[in-house]
């Protein structure tokens, strides 16, 4: 079972990297991570096994992270929304230009 945050940032690479995944390990990642399906739900929709379920989410995390360890963009992300907490209004605003950028 995953906790929360890593729930929270598997569901922000999914939204970041998630079409660089096959069509069904999309599908599956996003039906256990944000529709909270059980491996044995995802299985019987998919017609295939519970292991080859829990292979193909292992699979997707796998690569979802290493898009994130070379591409760095979730990282890169989060410290421009820190950043907008800043007190200078002009800082603020061009980061959050930034930020719609990504």
């Amino acid at each position: 079972a995953m906790n929360i945050e890593e729930n929270i940032k598997l569901g922000c690479l999914i939204d970041i990297y998630g079409d660089f995944l096959s069509l069904q390990q999309k599908n599956m990642i996003l039906c256990y991570v944000n529709n909270d399906m059980t491996l044995s739900e995802i299985a019987e929709n998919e017609h295939i096994s519970r292991p080859a379920v829990l292979d193909a989410i292992k699979k997707a995390k796998q690569k979802l992270y290493e898009f994130e360890s070379k591409l760095r963009l979730y990282e890169l992300k989060s410290r421009l929304s820190e950043a907008v907490n800043c007190d200078d209004q002009m800082c603020k605003s061009k980061v959050k230009e930034l930020l719609e950028e990504i």
